[in-house]
């Protein structure tokens, strides 16, 4: 299927996804979402976001056979995501007004009060996972496990900059984080 989400005065979006199952035991979903925002640089505006997964449900082979463990699923997942939590136009320079008066006019001037960062993209997390779902005595009690790791890039951070240059910071990508998990 594709949708289109609905879209937002600084942003848009397109999403398509597969979804298959192969004999009820076999299951995979691909997916890819391509977002803008307009607080992002002119030179990245937009970016593309994958996503891919499979599923087995091995209590569906003829070789299982439990009376006491009836449902038994191995999962594997991948994909990015972004992060767009910074304000509208935040890649832009903004400007300010001042008034002053030369003695006999009143003069109308106009400052950069930011500096622009053409080159701002998305922060991105990219999540590898592996889980299993595990079902007891007629899936009345049920139990999954998931190992996870995210590593995020490009982090969205106010840069601070030196008193000389006029201004305290710019917004910018810096720095990476990671993140793992039982």
């Amino acid at each position: 299927s594709v949708s289109n989400s609905d879209a937002e005065s600084s942003g848009d979006a397109l999403m398509a996804r597969l979804n298959y199952t192969l004999m009820n035991k076999y299951l995979i979903t691909a997916s890819i979402r391509r977002d803008g925002y307009s607080a992002f640089g002119q030179e990245n505006p937009r970016a593309n976001f994958p996503a891919f997964a499979i599923a087995w449900k091995i209590d569906e082979e003829s070789f299982y056979n439990s009376s006491f463990m009836n449902r038994l699923k191995l999962r594997l997942s991948w994909g990015q995501n972004g992060n767009r939590e910074i304000g509208a136009y935040s890649a832009l320079a903004q400007l300010g007004s001042v008034l002053g008066y030369d003695g006999s006019n009143v003069l109308s001037g106009v400052y950069n009060t930011t500096l622009a960062n053409p080159g701002l993209r998305w922060e991105r997390t990219e999540s590898f996972n592996v889980g299993l779902d595990v079902g007891f005595i007629e899936n009345r009690i049920d139990l999954s496990i998931d190992a996870y790791e995210a590593n995020t890039k490009d982090l969205l951070l106010r840069r601070q900059l030196p008193a000389i240059t006029g201004f305290s910071n710019i917004m910018s990508n810096l720095g990476k984080l990671g993140n793992r998990g039982l």
